[in-house]
């Protein structure tokens, strides 16, 4: 009678071990190849890629929206805390930073409808760093606790047909990141 279920035994423990993996090591070997790709391909400013409006011709990513410009920046906190600081749109179209960590998950998102002023500034860091220097934040907005040393900032910026590029280009260009330590 015990017998019966022997067979099943290496089925479960395959699949055990495939869950295990898919939730475990999958998301971080996809962050991982994600921000070696966009790390070859260099920056415009000091840590932020501006990739430029999405076409059929440049498109890299399957179902990107051309209504939308991207920018990302790649953080490490190996070298310490990093300031970021955003220009929101000042036409009212909708646009955000979200954080995801280096096993991609998303654990902060900030939009243009969560803040009341054109700019605003975050200070990102682990909480080993907020304990030996409780005073980082400074006249930064808010502090953002990372789970992992590294990630990936993306930041999102709705554009539409009376949308002026070149103003949406400046505005996005207040996107910045950047080691605390560097400033």
């Amino acid at each position: 009678m015990k017998r019966r279920g022997l067979p099943f035994a290496p089925y479960i423990l395959g699949l055990l071990i495939g869950a295990a993996i898919t939730l475990h090591v999958l998301p971080g070997v996809i962050m991982g190849r994600a921000m070696d790709r966009i790390e070859s391909l260099g920056g415009d400013t000091v840590g932020v890629r501006h990739a430029p409006p999405v076409t059929a011709e440049n498109q890299t990513i399957v179902r990107a929206s051309p209504d939308i410009l991207y920018s990302v920046c790649l953080y490490d906190l190996n070298d310490g805390p990093m300031r970021i600081d955003v220009t929101w749109p000042a036409n009212d179209n909708y646009a955000s930073v979200s954080f995801y960590d280096a096993n991609t998950n998303n654990f902060r998102a900030i939009s243009d409808r969560d803040v009341s002023s054109s700019t605003t500034s975050l200070v990102l860091a682990q909480w080993a760093d907020w304990l030996t220097v409780p005073d980082m934040r400074g006249d930064a907005d808010e502090q953002i606790n990372a789970p992992t040393k590294t990630g990936l900032i993306l930041y999102r910026r709705v554009i539409d047909a009376g949308t002026d590029l070149d103003i949406a280009e400046t505005e996005r260009q207040g996107f910045t990141c950047r080691q605390m330590a560097d400033q």
